[in-house]
């Protein structure tokens, strides 16, 4: 059964324009078109844009885990399509090569054109409140509710390209914990000859000589490094390691075709650590002041790996084998090269004929990282070595057996790129298309790595290890072996003792066996396993001497477990003091514990190990018979609880605070959460007016719960959040009818 979701509220559907807005700020109005669509149900997050691809833009794509703050992996995407001979329906211009664009920055308007965006969700969107107010990170509104479909969430849509290949993409995700850091992405290309985004079909020719190609800028430091506040370039991919796997090149022992990325060790001057798995030391301005505990803050690969490339075109309904020649073209490309990131546009025929050579031959090795030309004697589709071997010394006549030892790489990873970097790119082609037949493509980007345990312990061993006296200070020991229980059996076994490098390029095995997750997924029917399902509703209530934790079921797991965490949502353990001899002393309260194993028919929880001043955050999570949990992000709080006052003895002690709202203000004076005004000393039972300077009522809170506070999150009854300005409270007793009226100053 299929049910339409129209229903969240109006918050996050106000929350979900603005994040849209958000995202066409910076640049030209026509970007307006793409909207946004989130998979947001697993440790690896993305947003889907409706132009097909996610021109340049930080903290949307590739967010692992997405917990944490800060941790996109990608920078910007771009998708094009290509061909020979094209005609254009409307003008009739005819084109030797057509190319059209979405990204990396160019925006693609009048190029692709957005049919249909749909997001489909296997369980109701779950309602998940602190105190009254929705809490969540990504604004989420599912379209189309189908518990019958194997993923979890999933994004549908249809794009028209002005060459008139349509694309249809499917992107899934799942939210078992064993499949929750990948994406499917399936692709099926028809040619429609529609070559805009109106239903009339300008041409009915047939496509030759196809070529598909993804772009893709991975920063290898989803949370951009600690290490001396030089964040710019590394966050933007300025020292990003770019490999490869599949015909032709070195397969470390692992049959698929994939391209991959990972932070490198950064040979730059004033690097003060082995910049492998970004060990954590210093303080940084885009983070936690005081996340230097040394855990290693990005210890993860990331990469898209090939499922499905059709061997030719065909009818609709029919289907052809995979062409393990496919993609046939991977390659690396410098991310400022302009001719390929920031010029695409389908009118420039020039430069369109050196995008299709490039969808032939790839980049060249230069630091430019230009266009290979056909006429090239390495032109082969596939570029040797790839830049990560380039670091490492490899030259066109190595063997493509060559296994580099990474872990003690001490070539520059920049390799005469520049500021922007190196990506990673890929095109499959050409295929012969006639008019109303498809070829179908389907992928996996997925993201792995340590583990936080491990990720913690082994920063944390390592820079112990250093020079804890330097001002600042200085790298560990890099040939110290560090023993960690990864398999959890109480014991070293073999394999589980490393350097902190070797244990960081463990995650590629990780990366590689996530891949190998999705192409069973996919090969297998969509038929990951599901773990319990998620509750429809999550509330969480603040009261003067215990948090009260309700939820409604959807079923009945085995058991339900209440994890708790102080100070952030994020679970990052930073620095609670300074201890002997300047070692940092962890603050483990910000850490995720266990607060509460409770039978599967349980349906609430009162946390009474709480303390008053403290902030406190939550998620709850469903233990099914075979060990398996709902993902935390079904039910994870993103606000504070808080214990609260007792009611006031008088209306003459209601305070607003902080009064007046200044966006700017030092946290210090401020709530610990922005955009957050308290109302302290209330009666038990109180309504609380709120009106412009002109008298007009913007706002009422019933205050019911019988504390002395109450939190306003300056917005209207109808979610807009308000403008600078001078505000009058009218505080009613309910039991007295008594008021009292305070004015308070919000600036923005």
């Amino acid at each position: 059964m299929r049910t339409v979701h129209y229903t969240r509220t109006s918050g996050l559907i106000a929350a979900g324009l603005a994040l849209a807005l958000m995202f066409v700020a910076p640049v030209e109005d026509a970007k307006a078109q793409w909207i946004p669509k989130w998979l947001s149900v697993g440790d690896f997050q993305s947003w889907y844009l409706s132009g097909g691809a996610n021109p340049e833009r930080s903290d949307v794509v590739w967010n692992y885990p997405a917990i944490r703050p800060s941790s996109g992996y990608s920078r910007w995407k771009g998708f094009w399509v290509g061909a020979k001979n094209v005609t254009h329906g409307e003008t009739g211009n005819q084109y030797d090569v057509r190319v059209s664009h979405t990204g990396p920055r160019a925006p693609g308007i009048g190029e692709m054109f957005s049919i249909s965006h749909v997001l489909y969700s296997k369980y109701e969107g779950g309602m998940v409140q602190v105190d009254g107010a929705d809490t969540f990170l990504q604004p989420v509104v599912p379209d189309v509710i189908d518990p019958s479909m194997g993923p979890d969430r999933m994004v549908v849509s249809e794009i028209n390209s002005s060459i008139g290949l349509t694309t249809h993409r499917r992107a899934m995700q799942w939210s078992h914990a064993d499949h929750d850091n990948y994406h499917i992405i399936e692709y099926t290309f028809v040619n429609t000859g529609n070559q805009d985004g109106d239903p009339e079909i300008e041409v009915e020719n047939d496509l030759e000589g196809v070529y598909i190609a993804f772009l893709e800028r991975p920063t290898g430091a989803g949370f951009a490094g600690a290490w001396g506040n030089s964040s710019g370039g590394v966050g933007w991919g300025r020292y990003t390691m770019n490999d490869a796997i599949g015909d032709g090149l070195n397969d470390y022992g692992v049959d698929m075709r994939a391209s991959f990325a990972w932070l490198g060790n950064i040979q730059a001057t004033g690097y003060l650590v082995n910049t492998l798995g970004n060990p954590f030391w210093s303080d940084h301005q885009w983070g936690f002041a005081a996340d230097t505990l040394g855990r290693l803050g990005s210890a993860n690969f990331t990469g898209v790996v090939t499922i499905h490339a059709d061997t030719e075109a065909h009818a609709p309904g029919e289907s052809r084998p995979d062409d393990r020649a496919q993609p046939s073209m991977m390659t690396h490309l410098n991310s400022d090269y302009g001719r390929l990131t920031s010029e695409p546009t389908h009118n420039k025929r020039d430069l369109m004929l050196e995008q299709y050579d490039w969808f032939t031959c790839g980049s060249t090795s230069a630091p430019t990282g230009g266009i290979a030309r056909p006429g090239d004697a390495d032109c082969t589709g596939r570029s040797w070595p790839t830049q990560a071997g380039f670091v490492m010394g490899l030259t066109a006549d190595s063997p493509y057996d060559t296994n580099p030892d990474f872990a003690n790489q001490t070539g520059d990873p920049e390799h005469g790129a520049g500021a922007g970097g190196w990506g990673f790119a890929f095109a499959y082609g050409p295929y012969d298309i006639a008019h109303g037949e498809e070829v179908k493509i389907v992928v996996a980007e997925a993201a792995a790595g340590l583990s936080d345990e491990a990720a913690w312990h082994i920063g944390r061993t390592y820079k112990l290890s250093g020079d804890m006296h330097g001002n600042p200070p200085r790298d560990g020991d890099n040939n110290l072996v560090i023993e960690f229980d990864a398999n959890g059996n109480g014991m070293i076994d073999s394999g589980e003792a490393m350097t902190k490098n070797e244990w960081f390029m463990t995650a590629r095995d990780s990366l590689f066996d996530t891949f190998q997750r999705a192409m069973n997924t996919y090969n297998g029917g969509l038929n990951a396993p599901h773990p319990p399902a998620p509750p429809t509703s999550f509330i969480v209530t603040s009261g003067t001497d215990e948090i009260v934790l309700d939820w409604t079921a959807s079923s009945t797991p085995a058991a339900w477990q209440v994890w708790r965490a102080q100070k952030h949502y994020s679970g990052i353990v930073s620095v609670l003091e300074e201890g002997p001899g300047g070692v940092g002393v962890p603050d483990m309260a910000r850490d995720y514990s266990l607060a509460a194993e409770l039978p599967g028919n349980a349906t609430s929880y009162r946390d009474t190990e709480v303390v008053r001043g403290g902030s406190y955050y939550y998620y709850l999570t469903g233990i099914g018979s075979d060990g398996s949990r709902t993902s935390r992000y079904y039910a994870q709080t993103y606000n504070p609880a808080t214990l609260k006052r007792p009611p006031g003895q008088s209306l003459s002690e209601v305070r607003i605070v902080p009064n007046p709202y200044h966006i700017d203000a030092d946290p210090a004076v401020r709530l610990d959460v922005q955009d957050r005004m308290a109302f302290y000393e209330l009666p038990g039972e109180a309504r609380i007016q709120i009106f412009s300077e002109l008298g007009e009522l913007i706002r009422t809170i019933d205050h019911l719960d019988g504390s002395g506070d109450e939190f306003w999150d300056l917005t209207t009854s109808s979610r807009q959040v308000v403008a600078s300005g001078i505000y009058i409270a009218v505080v009613t007793d309910l039991a007295s009818d008594e008021q009292t009226i305070q004015k308070f100053i919000v600036i923005r």
